[in-house]
């Protein structure tokens, strides 16, 4: 769990769903994805600009991963070869590609509008991104890294899942209090 004001990652032992010692990543904390192998922990750090591994088994936080301004969420293919951060920080207009298995930005995607969540479907072919500047979530190409055409929702989107068969897409709207189901 990320919890930004004091600057830790909390893990959280699923057996006995008690918190575990805090690791403190020095930064602010906004997002955790973990690899679908369990093994790694990315955080994303809104403060530094970064995205942090962590490894599971130890607690141990390795070198940044430098991304856009004020990044906020972070989806990791499933797969576990590639993750989508958002940035939303001044000027808050991508979002980073990092390859994770060399920790490496590899593309940075523009045309965004104040992005804050993104959610991947369950085959790894799409990225959906909210914009919260906007009235509308943004698909991305995973293949190419290409944006398409926005879709619109309510307004003000933050919040963003799909569903396991990947069939709908849902976007909570922070300013007009709904959710938008998309096929």
């Amino acid at each position: 769990v990320a919890d930004f004001g004091s600057g830790n990652v909390i893990p959280i032992n699923l057996a006995t769903n008690t918190a575990g010692t805090p690791i403190n990543t020095g930064g602010s904390p906004a997002s955790v994805a973990i690899t679908p192998d369990g093994q790694t922990a990315y955080v994303v750090d809104y403060a530094g600009d970064e995205v942090l591994p962590i490894t599971v088994s130890t607690g141990a936080v390795g070198a940044p991963i430098h991304v856009g301004s004020g990044p906020l969420y972070i989806a990791i293919t499933p797969n576990g070869q590639t993750a989508y951060v958002t940035n939303y920080g001044p000027g808050g207009t991508t979002v980073s590609v990092i390859d994770l298995a060399t920790n490496t930005v590899i593309d940075t995607i523009p045309g965004f509008n104040a992005p804050i969540a993104v959610a991947i479907t369950p085959n790894g072919q799409t990225a959906y991104v909210t914009n919260y500047g906007g009235a509308d979530v943004t698909p991305i190409d995973t293949a190419t890294n290409t944006i398409g055409p926005t879709i619109p929702v309510g307004t003000d989107p933050w919040g963003i899942t799909i569903t396991p068969d990947g069939k709908r897409v849902y976007a909570s709207n922070y300013g007009t209090d709904t959710v938008t189901p998309i096929a």
